[in-house]
């Protein structure tokens, strides 16, 4: 089965950032799978310069010629420039309701992908979510277990609305994730769990959903706790730059998309 967002979010238009290289094979891919289940046109983006900007036209026309075969409607533009610009100019010009993109390979002798400033830059300064093809890609989404991040803020309670409509699409499971940056008392830790419980009922979270409180650096944390919880996807809340307790909440998501084991959503209201 494949990715699917379906009732809460109406996904119609994906723009899909391609490197015409591995990282945006992978963006394509979720993409392609994800337009699959929607219905949405894909807009397959390249930013080219030099020499290499004569071929990218050719091969991204032999994208389309795929997607197209698949019975997938794409369209496609390609301009010179740095890719984030072109990618978001794209999805401004076409009203994107998601964009993807993919991520950088780890480096040798590294723990972290080198992202550089592609995915990290659409991320913060996209106006709609963004999916990174970060980590492991699953063949079949369906069963899959989907870890959100939850603050109680109004951008991670979106998030735990998507992963609710993805989990009932796939037949998946959900995985509710608050991290404490301090050490907390029993009561603190009480009151965090009650308002996970109520955040299941108000927004009609499965009942099988797993809470979990820990304890430690957010975005550190957050991605170590995936491999225990089995975890396919990770949904966060996406904020940009904004601050929030004194931290810049970019350095959360740009954590995970640097460490997460999965691919990651980073959602926007």
């Amino acid at each position: 089965m494949a990715l699917a967002f379906e009732s809460a979010m109406t996904i119609r238009t994906i723009v899909v950032g391609l490197d015409l290289a591995e990282p945006g094979a992978r963006a394509l891919r979720l993409a392609s799978d994800t337009a699959r289940s929607t219905g949405a046109v894909l807009w397959l983006v390249h930013a080219a310069e030099g020499a290499e900007s004569e071929d990218s036209p050719r091969a991204l026309e032999r994208e389309r010629r795929t997607c197209e075969a698949a019975g997938l409607s794409t369209q496609t533009s390609s301009e010179p420039g740095e890719p984030w610009e072109a990618i978001l100019r794209t999805a401004v010009a076409v009203q994107a309701d998601l964009i993807a993109v993919g991520d950088a390979a780890i480096s040798s002798g590294s723990s972290e992908r080198s992202l550089g400033s592609t995915a990290e830059r659409v991320v913060q300064q996209a106006p709609c979510s963004v999916l990174v093809s970060c980590g492991a890609l699953r063949e079949d989404y369906r069963g899959a277990r989907i870890a959100v991040g939850i603050d109680f803020s109004p951008h991670s309670i979106e998030a735990a609305r998507w992963a609710r409509d993805v989990a009932k699409a796939v037949e998946g499971h959900l995985a509710l994730v608050h991290v404490a940056p301090e050490a907390t008392t029993e009561s603190v830790h009480s009151g965090v769990i009650a308002r996970l419980e109520q955040l299941v009922l108000s927004e009609g979270l499965p009942s099988s959903a797993t809470i979990h409180v820990l304890e430690g650096p957010v975005g550190s944390t957050l991605c170590d706790a995936l491999a225990g919880l089995e975890a396919d996807l990770l949904f966060v809340g996406c904020r940009g730059v904004e601050r929030l307790r004194g931290m810049t909440l970019g350095s959360v998501s740009q954590h995970c998309l640097r460490h997460s084991p999965v691919p990651v959503l980073a959602v926007r209201p």
